[in-house]
C-alpha cells in the first residue's frame, strides 16, 4: 500500500523572506500607491499610446530619471 502524501502549504516569498531576512529576486513584488486622478488619466493615456504596459512605462521612467541624475 502506497504511503499517503502530505500537503505543505505553500509559503509566499514575502513569508520566506520574512523568516530568514533575506532579499528575494524571485520575481515580481506589488508596488503599490495613490496618484491624482488626472495623473492616472494621462499615465494611462500614454502608455496606451506607446502601446506600453504600466509597469513598463515606470520602469522606463525610472531608469531615465537615474542616468538624468547621475
Amino acid at each position: 500500500m502506497a504511503k499517503p502524501q502530505v500537503r505543505r502549504k505553500k509559503q509566499s516569498v514575502r513569508q520566506l523572506t520574512q523568516k530568514t531576512g533575506e532579499v528575494s529576486s524571485a520575481g515580481p513584488m506589488p508596488l503599490n500607491f495613490k496618484v491624482p486622478f488626472d495623473f492616472r488619466r494621462e499615465f494611462k493615456t500614454y502608455a496606451a499610446q506607446h502601446n506600453k504596459k504600466l509597469n513598463q512605462l515606470l520602469y522606463e521612467a525610472f531608469a531615465a530619471l537615474k542616468a538624468q541624475n547621475e
